[in-house]
């Protein structure tokens, strides 16, 4: 029996160089970039009155992005960024029109297609991350095979779960057999399972890597708790440490820092407290030294 494809709604807007080595920026959406919560029932009944106006961006991740794009460099980078959700397709124009607003370009989102997969019978996938994750990346790693990616997500759902698995995938760190454990462990479906595959087998031998994936803590998790998943997995405290750790990678510019920590000062009672003690969490954890912190003109 022919295996049915993870029904994804996918808009790729830009054509990256099939030997393009450079840096791609893949985010995932709610609880990473925007506060509000799509991936529900409850969400999906709301579309019809949603706008763009009503939703809010994470305090600084809007500088953290353009930052991104902009490249650290004194000329326009115009770096390759991506969002994968795993809302259905019907929020398309409300995201890019709240993405307009925030001054957020991008080439491209991969959503969850809700209605594609209400068709093939199967319901549990509404609810299902990992497979869906790992499905979304390695389709949008067929037009971009050689890049490196850095992947951004939160701790809400299975990110850093999905995330550091798919690099381990990407590095070559983890055999057919391996993954196959793996993924029935984790309760992917056979079909899925074998998508996972097939997509991986499509991709060249000599393929790109997979960077730092950073995680937002949403939810207030202890760092250590990402231990497990190795040194890939960078967990940040908000937008301005997340900008901190970017910063020191080369990844971002100065003006994108203090944007992002500004923003994040300006809120009240912000429950990571203020800028300084940010910046010490990301000097005690490694995420900047002291060395890079005196490049930047951060808030008072």
């Amino acid at each position: 029996m022919k295996t049915k494809k993870y029904p994804l709604s996918i808009e790729d807007q830009r054509e990256i160089a099939p030997d393009y080595t450079g840096p791609v920026f893949v985010w995932d959406i709610d609880k990473t970039y925007l506060s509000t919560r799509f991936s529900s029932l409850g969400g999906l009944g709301r579309i019809p009155i949603e706008f763009a106006v009503d939703k809010q961006a994470i305090f600084g991740m809007p500088s953290v992005l353009r930052g991104l794009r902009r490249g650290p460099g004194a000329e326009f980078a115009c770096s390759p960024l991506y969002f994968i959700s795993a809302s259905p397709p019907q929020l398309r124009k409300v995201v890019t029109r709240k993405m307009l607003l925030d001054g957020v370009e991008w080439d491209g989102i991969i959503f969850k297609d809700w209605l594609g997969t209400l068709m093939q019978l199967r319901p549990g996938r509404l609810k299902d991350q990992l497979g869906f994750k790992l499905s979304a990346l390695l389709t949008g790693r067929q037009s971009r095979p050689l890049a490196t990616e850095y992947l951004f997500g939160d701790d809400v759902e299975k990110d850093a779960e999905a995330f550091a698995l798919y690099a381990q995938v990407m590095a070559g760190e983890l055999g057919a057999g391996e993954l196959e454990q793996r993924l029935v462990q984790a309760g992917v479906p056979t079909d899925d399972r074998k998508g996972i595959q097939n997509l991986i087998s499509a991709l060249p031998a000599n393929r790109g890597q997979v960077g730092h994936i950073y995680i937002h803590l949403e939810t207030n998790h202890d760092p250590l708790d990402f231990a497990e998943l190795g040194p890939r997995v960078v967990p940040v405290k908000g937008a301005c440490q997340m900008a901190l750790a970017l910063y020191a990678e080369g990844l971002l510019g100065a003006s994108a820092v203090s944007s992002a920590c500004r923003a994040v000062k300006q809120k009240k009672g912000y429950r990571y407290g203020n800028v300084d003690e940010m910046l010490a969490d990301a000097q005690k954890r490694g995420l900047i030294n002291e060395e890079k912190t005196k490049e930047l003109e951060l808030p008072d």
